[in-house]
């Protein structure tokens, strides 16, 4: 019961405030949203969370402002936490801090859960399957962020542009884009980029640091997504399928440029001379061509290039490294297109035409 003054000033007794909750066999029922809950205190706490009188004079919102300050913010940007281990978990991702190691691999992690998680690709044991492919994941959130692939499911839509995203840390990277949030800045070329992780990817460009081994063929890898993806060639695995033509992906970047070639999607659009572009490498590509950048640099000869994969591609004139082999005679190569236009050598396909006679060829032939 609640007691308010009349006018006099003499207290006057209201109505006892009608329950919030009611109890329904072992559970407790919500009354506003009939979520329920396993005991009273749960079902207290949502009803005061959720369905609480919010007005500025109402006892829980004072109670909510307390709370508030006594929070703990941090120095950075100032966000609030409710305790010291929580603001000093979220100090990490301004620090790059990670005092949590995996023993087997050395990969160090900010979070405890996140190390737990990485621990289960070492013993092979992820007991979320998904029940469209038989994918596994370590946690719920990263199967349901998965089973998104199958459903179509954008939950996540940015309001500035309207476009929509299946991976919350995907739409909130998108999020810093409109707001021009890029903190973290390369001190060797200056360039700038909205997370942390993402700035120490670039720098290994520039330091030639390749921390992700292969331990089926010894490649190494600047990135650890990019190891991620050379093991599902060893292991034939494609697990991002095209539901319009049925063709296979091993990486869900290509998997969602493709789609673009059914819907006919161009997001990326050129500032200056207005071109479209349905992936990001081929923007990114093009936008340097626009400006003459080339910031990969070979070590050993100085040229420069636009993109690291040209880079490296360059980098094995000098290794004499040949990573593409032919099953059918053993000759190796140096760029994995080459080895294609090779096995058409050992095949009757020919997908030159000359228009003149009509005879077939391996390879493209220009007139001169």
């Amino acid at each position: 019961m609640t007691s308010t003054k009349s006018e006099a000033g003499a207290e006057v007794k209201d109505e006892p405030e009608a329950p919030k909750f009611v109890q329904a066999g072992r559970r407790y029922r919500c009354l506003n949203c009939h979520k329920t809950f396993p005991n009273q205190p749960r079902a207290r706490r949502h009803c005061e969370a959720n369905h609480a009188d919010r007005s500025p004079s109402s006892p829980n919102t004072k109670k909510r402002a307390a709370r508030c300050e006594r929070r703990h913010q941090c120095g950075h940007c100032n966000k609030s936490y409710k305790s010291a281990s929580l603001l000093r978990s979220h100090a990490r991702s301004h620090t790059g801090e990670k005092p949590f190691a995996c023993k087997e691999c050395g990969r160090s992690f900010m979070q405890p859960i996140c190390l737990k998680v990485h621990m289960a690709t070492h013993s092979g044991q992820l007991p979320f399957p998904c029940e469209h492919c038989g994918k596994a994941y370590a946690t719920p959130s990263k199967l349901r962020i998965h089973q998104r692939l199958h459903t179509g499911e954008r939950p996540f839509s940015c309001p500035d542009c309207g476009k929509g995203f299946a991976d919350p840390s995907v739409f909130r990277k998108h999020m810093r884009s409109h707001a021009g949030l890029r903190p973290y800045q390369c001190q060797q070329c200056d360039k700038s980029y909205s997370e942390l992780k993402d700035l120490k990817n670039h720098e290994r460009s520039h330091t030639g640091e390749k921390p992700f081994l292969c331990s089926d063929c010894g490649k190494a890898f600047s990135r650890a997504s990019s190891l991620t993806c050379h093991l599902r060639i060893h292991a034939a695995e494609k697990p991002y399928k095209c539901a319009t033509c049925g063709k296979d992906f091993t990486q869900l970047s290509s998997y969602q440029s493709h789609q673009r070639t059914h819907s006919g999607e161009k997001p990326y659009l050129c500032p200056q001379c207005g071109r479209m572009f349905s992936d990001p490498s081929s923007f990114r590509r093009h936008q340097r061509a626009h400006q003459g950048v080339k910031p990969y640099q070979c070590d050993k000869c100085g040229k420069p290039f636009r993109q690291p994969a040209d880079l490296a591609m360059h980098q094995r004139i000098h290794t004499g490294e040949r990573p593409f082999r032919c099953p059918d005679c053993d000759k190796t190569f140096v760029a994995s297109w080459d080895l294609k236009r090779h096995r058409l050598s050992h095949s009757s396909e020919r997908p030159f035409q000359w228009q003149e006679c009509g005879k077939g060829f391996c390879r493209e032939i220009r007139a001169e």
